[in-house]
């Protein structure tokens, strides 16, 4: 749990990766940290977030197809709580009239990291910076956050999207197993693309030291509290 920074990223030289079943362009990247924070999970007990930017550097992932699935999971901080709301960090988002928009949605943690039944859904139109998006649903266990990208016309989607960077960067230092937990349990995924085959489990980011969070990702919880009645007698006394 943690509330974070927003950021700003200055573009770095080019790399050509593939991921363990996943082929894309992702570039190296580095991080400015921004001065203010937002409040779009004000009034929730918790964020939940899983990115490190310890080393300075970033990757941003490019290259989608339409149809393509990208998800993360939560753990919830409480055994029975509420998903206010969501914010995902889009590097370069699709612009409004060019046919790019696609979905987001929330469904229960089917046991594998994966969509199970479905919670709620909405359009996305994925804008540059923070996209937030309000839920209100129960989560009685881990939550899957899945974005589906989608182009009307089947070009390539424009969307660019950062996480965290395992390797070193170009001027260092050494993450993996110094700034970075070893082992790290991973919760950013590539979900296939719904026009020939989702997967489950599905690909994790890794990139050849380890595998990578998305970068400001997280979801804000509500816990509910139950209150004895002894409890309201206390506070009741504070007032007297």
């Amino acid at each position: 749990m943690r509330k974070y920074f927003m950021t700003a990223f200055v573009l770095a030289a080019m790399l050509v990766f593939a991921t363990s079943g996943l082929a894309l362009e992702k570039t190296n990247a580095q991080l400015v940290d921004g001065r203010g924070t937002d409040g779009w999970n004000a009034g929730a007990t918790c964020s939940v977030s899983y990115f490190n930017t310890c080393t300075g550097w970033l990757w941003v992932w490019s290259g989608w197809a339409d149809g393509d699935v990208l998800g993360a999971v939560y753990d919830p901080c409480c055994p029975t709580a509420t998903l206010e709301s969501t914010s995902t960090y889009i590097w370069t988002g699709a612009l409004p009239g060019y046919g790019f928009t696609g979905t987001i949605e929330v469904s229960a943690d089917n046991g594998s990291g994966c969509a199970g039944v479905q919670l709620a859904q909405q359009s996305f139109l994925p804008a540059s910076g923070p996209n937030a998006h309000v839920w209100g649903v129960s989560a009685s266990g881990p939550v899957v956050l899945t974005m589906t990208l989608a182009s009307a016309t089947g070009a390539p989607s424009p969307v660019v999207v950062p996480s965290d960077h395992p390797a070193a960067g170009p001027t260092g230092p050494a993450a993996w197993g110094f700034c970075y937990p070893t082992p790290r349990t991973v919760h950013s995924f590539y979900y296939g693309n719904t026009n020939t085959g989702t997967i489950c489990p599905g690909s994790s980011l890794n990139d050849g030291v380890g595998d990578a969070e998305w970068l400001s990702w997280s979801a804000a919880f509500s816990c509910i509290v139950s209150v004895e009645e002894s409890s309201w007698g206390s506070v009741k006394n504070l007032y007297r």
